[in-house]
């Protein structure tokens, strides 16, 4: 992932996965990096030629643990798969499209 700095605009104008994106949940997402900060994850994803990312919430953390990644950066080169699900957005207690990790690969 590219270094963020006030001399580029790399690593600040960012492409994330959206529910809206992910059109087949059998299409795999490859992870190609991680980024790491405080209690914050996120994955750098390929998928088609396009690269996005996703920032990981507890559920999902916990999905990656639970299924065999022991840490952060065992996740790179692995395929993931999303599922859409309804979600409570916590600012505005409303239900919005929100991403699973269905399984890893």
């Amino acid at each position: 992932m590219s270094e963020t700095s006030i001399e580029s605009w790399d690593g600040l104008l960012t492409n994330y996965l959206k529910a809206g994106s992910v059109k087949d949940e059998q299409i795999p997402y490859i992870c190609i990096g991680v980024k790491v900060n405080e209690k914050e994850m996120e994955l750098e994803l390929e998928q088609g030629g396009e690269k996005t990312f996703f920032s990981l919430n507890v559920t999902n953390k916990l999905f990656l643990k639970e299924n065999g990644i022991s840490a952060p950066k065992l996740v790179i080169g692995k395929k993931i798969f999303f599922r859409k699900v309804k979600a409570t957005n916590p600012q505005t207690k409303k239900e919005v499209d929100s991403l699973r990790i269905s399984k890893i690969k």
